[in-house]
């Protein structure tokens, strides 16, 4: 991941969004007042908006089933899920 001040995103910004879609590369955003934004590829973004969506509608089915963990196990299970990519 590299981060780059908001004039150097405006001035290669197509070499930036290239970088992005062929490296599967993030590239943070930065500017005087202190506002980030994250560059991420639409096929990165729509890959983890998928997983995300999937991941909370079997929550809510487990739920309904009664099937309940303990949270910290929950929360051990969501990070290894998400720290393995």
């Amino acid at each position: 991941m590299q981060a780059v001040n908001y004039t150097s995103a405006r001035n290669n910004l197509k070499s930036i969004i290239d970088d992005v879609c062929d490296n599967n590369e993030e590239v943070i955003v930065t500017t005087k007042n202190d506002k980030t934004v994250v560059i991420i590829s639409l096929d990165e973004y729509n890959l983890t908006h998928a997983k995300l969506k999937a991941d909370v509608k079997e929550a809510i089915a487990e739920i309904e089933k009664g099937d309940f963990i303990d949270i910290d196990e929950a929360f051990e299970l969501a990070k290894k899920s998400y720290c393995e990519d």
